[in-house]
């Protein structure tokens, strides 16, 4: 846990504890279609013939034509690709793989490929009753994920949205463009593995236990702030207390930076360090997790680390797929107003102090893409 400090140039302006995690963040992409086939071309080549190996590795050269989209098997399936019974589907291995290449480029990664039994259970969207699956290939070969299988979406504007991020990838390969492929391919490797989507829950409810949102300034001392905090987070906490639609408890509330203190300290009567919420809306919260398919959790995972806050995660995951109970969801088919809850603070000071470019205006288009990614 790291302690974060009050600044003119911070993004919090309360004492706090907080989970600090790195996520990657891309702009936003489109594509077009063309009957069953979508395809784009590259731009031509000055030496195509150097193209033909290269490192797997961020970085490396373009090293395809034409991007399609079709129709394939779900990943826990035997590819079915052509017309011709027993032909085996040409494949490409996904030159992004971070953690996996014997490297150790990347943090928390499992190596465990998921079995067929936990990718049906995990990968199979619990919203939608559509039983299509897409796969992107690259010149006519179907693309892997870093771990090695297929790379298959239950959603054909997502798999054309992922297509849309490979087409847009000019003269070398660069991950931190392609956000929807990087979500994508941590629900298929990583969140269809019971293990590691036990571990992804109990960050994501570390994140409950010290939620930006419930930590508030203290009126007497910043009432500004109180007031823009108010207006954001009010109907929120309101909308998680609902039994039918949110958590069924409220949520603890800290004001000021000393009675944030105090009650996150961890103490014999309390496990863990954080804010002491009732073990009512822990629960629910852990239910509501373990019954996620791994796309539904790979979005909790991305807002919730952009925003510092499960609660927005949840808001913002529900608010796109479900209708509203008794109590309005704050961000019912409304992303904006996510992302404007998770940056009250930083846009609070960047309005005081003013904005340091080529820091505050990248956390502001990182936040949205982020989030608006998730819920893509």
């Amino acid at each position: 846990m790291t302690w974060i400090t009050r600044s003119c140039f911070k993004t919090r302006s309360l004492l706090r504890f907080r989970v600090c995690l790195s996520a990657a963040t891309v702009p936003s992409v489109q594509s077009s279609t063309k009957k069953q086939c979508f395809h784009s071309s590259a731009p031509k080549w000055k030496n195509p013939k150097n193209l033909a190996r290269d490192t797997r590795v961020a970085g490396r050269k373009r090293f395809y034509k034409v991007v399609d989209v079709k129709p394939i098997s779900p990943p826990w399936e035997e590819i079915e690709y052509g017309s011709e019974e027993g032909v085996t589907a040409p494949t490409v291995d996904n030159p992004i793989s971070a953690g996996v290449d014997g490297t150790d480029s990347a943090t928390n990664v499992s190596l465990e490929k998921p079995t067929k039994a936990t990718m049906q259970k995990y990968l199979s969207p619990s919203s939608s009753k559509s039983e299509n699956w897409y796969g992107v290939c690259l010149d006519g070969r179907l693309m892997k994920t870093p771990l090695g299988s297929t790379l298959a979406v239950p959603s054909l504007s997502l798999a054309l949205a992922i297509a849309s991020e490979w087409d847009a990838q000019h003269e070398s390969i660069k991950p931190a463009q392609m956000p929807l492929m990087t979500l994508t391919c941590t629900a298929l490797d990583q969140f269809a593995t019971p293990a590691v989507r036990e571990h992804t829950i109990d960050d994501l409810l570390r994140y409950l236990r010290n939620d930006t949102t419930c930590y508030w300034a203290d009126a007497t001392e910043d009432r500004l702030l109180h007031r823009r905090q108010s207006k954001s987070w009010d109907n929120l906490h309101k909308w998680v207390e609902c039994k039918e639609s949110g958590l069924g408890s409220k949520p603890a509330v800290a004001i000021g930076a000393g009675e944030g203190l105090i009650m996150s300290r961890m103490r014999k009567t309390k496990a863990y360090a954080g804010l002491p919420h009732e073990e009512e809306l822990i629960d629910n919260a852990r239910i509501f997790l373990q019954g996620c398919d791994a796309w539904t959790l790979v979005a909790m995972q991305s807002i919730t680390m952009e925003a510092k806050s499960f609660l927005i995660g949840l808001a913002a995951v529900k608010g796109s797929k479900t209708i509203d109970g008794p109590v309005k969801n704050p961000f019912s088919r409304d992303t904006k107003k996510a992302v404007i809850a998770s940056r009250v603070e930083e846009e609070f000071q960047i309005e005081n102090w003013g904005l340091v470019e080529g820091g505050h205006d990248y956390d502001r288009l990182n936040c949205s893409i982020q989030i608006h990614s998730s819920l893509s």
